[in-house]
């Protein structure tokens, strides 16, 4: 008998329980015929995984398997908002019959907790230790974050006051310098569990009350970016929930200190395991390379030289992950693996309000952008293959349609786009070139820093503007000159940054990545502030999470976004309504994000004779600088 068969005869017989178990309780408002389905769903399932573990994947129907069980494997894992992965499953080819079938899987298995699990080992060894030596379990650090998360209020108020609390522990030394880091990825999976768990029941209790098909009501929702668990981190917490979550921070702490006495087994063991064997991943692997790369996964990742190595999207990650944590291997190398995944599927985040798209979808022609935005052409490397093109065309026009609803004055005319799937020269991730006005943008690295190199044409059509060879940058050759408004607004810039760059380093940067980073940062809270995100356009989560391209907030205060704005201001119109509410949120300290300005507390640099020394705590925020942005030639005289 071969898989298939025995997994729907063990079916059948799970559903005439479930079907019994549900008709006692029929009379309550949650035993709707959406429940009904999730449930039937999550019984296929439940036998598929322990019966497919062993097998090999044959056939068609073996590849659709594959490809279920990837779809279960990124929700355990925490690499997609599960309303995201619902959406592709009911539109992905590959699943043949069985869309809707891994739709409510996907439901079901969210409802009842295995989702977003986080391998605790990612955070062994990161103190507080005791008299002995011996140091707190990572499963001790998640059962924490968990209870303090699942406690509070609103899960964005625990997550806020993690941040705190083990920001405070590394400056007193109670933990390693990289524990905040890993902490805080931890907080944000799993506040969006908590926030997705509360999306999914107002979303079966509309069902309900609407007698609408709860499928069709999530994928309308979707689209109107109505998910909680899909909304950008940028949108600042309300003052009462800043005020619980700093009222939470000092039991934290004290918590923190004694860690070591927790027991381990308090933390959750639900779904701690891969659900997709090491065949049946494989073979996902393989399919998942017919997808384009995600970048927020491919750079995250290193490019391909740390672990995990060979992942370019979400798919493929999720197989060697499965692959990985199965496999004989020191700890050490476990903790590593851990820790890359973890990393990769907080990149993911900035994808969540992402279209489904699958190679053979219809998407833009490259004529068509050229007609709306009046560019120059929109070309192709040979290596980028021709069904993915569709995909590239449509992320490019999101990207421009909504640099231009923040900018309305803003114009592309005359811009070049080259997408290739070769590696810029110098690692960058992409790169606008002023000698010519293109963008270079490779397929694998591009995407989440539009943002950034649509700010450097910004700059060079400035130079055009105000300076008689028309050559570079603006903001290279102002400071060079050391004259006009714009210098004056970049020297402020520049001294108003709060910390140095996550390198390290004080700073000190060319004046054209300086605004480029500013810039990033404003269209990502622009939209933020619409309830709007765009991962192609930003990797920007929120001021802990600053993706790879626009580094640490450089707008922070009074003086910071005053002058961001100002220069700005010198080079585009900007609507007095997004100014006042940047202005907001960067510089009125009761809407400014706490752990902004701890961290600036804790990072500011101390004078020792006249000599700034720069604090060595670098690793309190979570970042992932693994490339540079882009490496276009200085402008002239610069």
């Amino acid at each position: 008998m071969n898989i298939v068969a025995r997994v729907s005869l063990t079916a059948a017989v799970g559903l005439l329980g479930v079907a019994v178990a549900l008709g006692r309780v029929g009379e309550r408002p949650e035993d709707s015929g959406a429940l009904l389905q999730m449930s039937e769903a999550a019984a296929f399932f439940d036998s598929t995984i322990v019966l497919a573990r062993p097998s090999l994947p044959s056939g068609p129907r073996g590849d659709e398997l594959a490809i279920s069980l990837g779809y279960l494997e990124r929700l355990r894992a925490g690499v997609g908002s599960p309303f995201r992965l619902v959406n592709e499953a009911i539109e992905d080819p590959r699943l043949g019959s069985m869309n809707s079938r891994v739709a409510w899987a996907l439901l079901a298995r969210l409802r009842r907790g295995d989702a977003y699990v986080v391998d605790a080992s990612a955070l062994d060894g990161g103190g507080p230790w005791g008299p002995d030596g011996h140091g707190a379990t990572g499963a001790a650090h998640v059962a924490l974050i968990e209870r303090v998360i699942n406690s509070a209020s609103d899960p964005r108020a625990g997550e806020q006051a993690i941040r705190l609390a083990y920001m405070i522990e590394s400056a007193k030394g109670t933990i390693a310098g990289s524990t905040p880091r890993i902490a805080q990825e931890v907080a944000a999976l799993v506040r969006d569990r908590g926030l997705a768990t509360r999306d999914l029941a107002r979303l079966l209790a509309d069902g309900s009350d609407e007698r609408s098909d709860v499928l069709s009501l999530l994928t309308e929702r979707r689209a109107l970016h109505g998910f909680a668990v899909e909304q950008p981190g940028l949108v600042p917490l309300t003052q009462a929930l800043e005020v619980e979550a700093a009222g939470a921070v000092p039991s934290i702490v004290r918590a923190l200190d004694t860690l070591d006495r927790v027991e381990p087994s308090a933390v959750s063991a639900t779904a701690s395991t891969p659900v997709i064997g090491t065949h049946f991943a494989a073979r996902l692997r393989a399919l998942g390379a017919w997808r384009p790369p995600t970048p927020q996964v491919f750079v995250t990742l290193g490019g391909g030289k740390r672990v995990l190595s060979g992942a370019t999207n979400e798919e493929t990650l999720a197989a060697l992950n499965a692959i990985a944590s199965q496999q004989a291997a020191p700890d050490s190398a476990k903790r590593v693996s851990a820790i890359a995944m973890l990393d990769a599927a907080v990149a993911v985040r900035t994808l969540a309000q992402d279209e489904p798209w699958f190679p053979g979808n219809a998407g833009p022609d490259a004529s068509d952008l050229v007609s709306e935005f009046g560019l120059a052409g929109v070309k192709f490397s040979k290596g980028v293959p021709a069904s993915w093109q569709p995909y590239y065309l449509g992320r490019l026009q999101a990207s421009l349609r909504d640099m231009q609803s923040v900018f309305p004055a803003l114009s592309f005319n005359g811009l070049r786009v080259r997408f290739g799937a070769e590696v810029l020269r110098d690692s960058a991730l992409a790169m606008h070139d002023p000698r010519n006005r293109t963008l270079d943008l490779p397929i694998f690295t591009a995407g989440g820093t539009l943002a950034h190199e649509l700010s450097h044409d910004l700059d060079w059509q400035t130079a055009q503007h105000i300076y008689a060879d028309g050559t570079g940058y603006s903001t290279d050759r102002a400071m060079r000159d050391r004259t006009g408004s714009l210098a004056t607004s970049l020297r402020a810039l520049a001294d108003a940054r709060p910390t140095r760059p996550y390198s390290g380093v004080a700073p000190a940067e060319r004046p054209t990545e300086l605004f480029a980073r500013g810039t990033d940062w404003f269209v990502a809270t622009a939209l933020a502030q619409q309830g709007r995100s765009n991962g192609y356009l930003s990797a920007i989560e929120d001021g802990v999470f600053a993706g790879y391209a626009a580094g640490a907030p450089g707008a922070l205060g009074a003086a910071g976004t005053a002058s961001l704005l100002s220069a700005i201001g010198t080079m585009t119109y900007l609507p007095d309504s997004l100014r006042s509410r940047f202005e907001s949120q960067w510089s009125d300290p009761s809407v400014v994000d706490a752990t902004l300005l701890v961290r600036r507390a804790l990072e500011a640099p101390v004078s020792w004779r006249g000599v700034p020394v720069w604090s060595n705590r670098t690793d309190l925020f979570a970042d992932t600088p693994a490339l540079p942005v882009c490496a276009g030639d200085r402008s002239v005289g610069a």
